[in-house]
């Protein structure tokens, strides 16, 4: 597998380009990925007839992308998802980041590593699986062919956030048919690392008609955090047993959208953290998706703590999607490995913060069987 390098140019100012990457594998699998929020543009995997399909919500051009508040296939960084109060104490010393969800943080706050230009190049495939040795991560499969590294230094008190954090991100294919995500961090001082990769799935297709309520869902998790009403976890737990967030079998996604349940209810459809049945440092099944409709099931493996499902409640108009299809309510379904949102001011959950000198590495991948 080789990589074709092409750009994304601005409508707008011609002058600003992302350079994108289209990885491909044999038997239909392709991926595109661009240096603007590290953003994965298409993913193009069969269905079950063989007709290659595009199940990545995305936008027109750089110019929708750059001003889509739905982070659509971004990398989200420095913390995904939310922080209580925009706020936080590391070291005895308290951080103050951007209120830009109420009095919370919603996913670190500009600039973050999904409103930024990444660097970008191509690795072979032995540099690929050397960097994924490195990650220290147990059950990666190797590499095939090509892959694309991303890299970006974000600054000290960025956002609010200490220390200058170098970041990289490998996209790679693997033997198995999932596409990786592993993530690099690295800083000078103490910080919080918890990237996500905020894709929008719909395995039908992403400019199909309908909902994906239709589509089954698997979770491999016994607990959810409990949010508070601005869909910030306060540190309880709730078992699932017994109740619509029970995934441990497959369930359609609309019963959970639909649900009655407060949780859902104060998010408009189901946008929870599920904790994971996962172990750190080992690459793991942690969710699954299938589309009956087309035949396309989607694995998620992580060696993270936890993953937000969230079935774009509030996606919607203006008109900037990539292909005819107006995006809308429930039209898609992320699952979204992560840290365990606010654990920064909780306890009982891993630390998303980071030693000074310590690299600290994450994986995600998306596998289709």
């Amino acid at each position: 597998m080789s990589i074709k390098t092409g750009e994304l140019v601005s409508a707008s100012n011609p002058e600003l380009k992302a350079q994108t990457f289209t990885m491909t594998m044999e038997g239909g699998y392709e991926a595109t990925v661009m240096t603007y929020g590290a953003v994965i543009i298409d993913l193009i995997v069969p269905d079950k007839d063989g007709k290659p399909t595009d199940i990545m919500l995305g936008c027109k051009g750089l110019d929708e992308y750059r001003g889509n508040g739905a982070n659509h296939g971004a990398v989200i960084g420095r913390s995904a998802n939310r922080i209580k109060d925009a706020s936080f104490v590391i070291n005895g010393v308290k951080y103050q980041i951007p209120k830009n969800e109420g009095e919370n943080n919603l996913h670190s706050g500009n600039p973050g590593y999904q409103n930024v230009f990444w660097d970008g190049k191509v690795l072979s495939e032995e540099e690929a699986d050397s960097m994924i040795l490195d990650s220290g991560i147990a059950g990666i499969p190797g590499c095939v062919g090509e892959a694309v590294l991303l890299s970006y230094e974000s600054p000290d008190g960025a956002t609010g956030f200490p220390g200058n954090l170098y970041t990289k991100v490998l996209y790679a294919w693997l033997e198995d048919k999932t596409f990786l995500i592993l993530y690099y961090g690295k800083s000078d001082k103490d910080t919080v690392f918890a990237p996500t990769n905020h894709a929008y799935f719909n395995l039908r297709g992403e400019n199909a008609e309908g909902t994906v309520n239709n589509d089954l869902i698997m979770i491999n998790s016994d607990k959810i955090t409990i949010k508070d009403d601005m869909n910030v976890p306060t540190g309880e737990l709730k078992d699932v047993e017994g109740t619509v967030f029970d995934c441990r079998e497959y369930r359609f996604i609309g019963e959970l959208n639909d649900s009655d349940d407060h949780q859902m209810v104060i998010s408009k459809g189901i946008d929870q953290n599920f904790c994971l049945n996962t172990k750190a440092g080992t690459f793991s099944f942690a969710a699954a998706v299938t589309a009956p409709e087309s035949g396309i099931t989607m694995e998620c493996l992580t060696d993270l703590p936890g993953i937000q499902i969230y079935a774009g409640n509030n996606l919607g108009s203006p008109l900037d999607q990539k292909t005819t299809k107006a995006y809308g309510q429930y039209d898609a379904i992320c699952l979204e490995a992560q840290m365990v949102p606010n654990a920064v001011n909780l306890t009982g959950f891993d630390s998303p913060v980071i030693k000074a000198g310590e690299a600290c590495y994450h994986a995600c991948g998306y596998r289709f069987v």
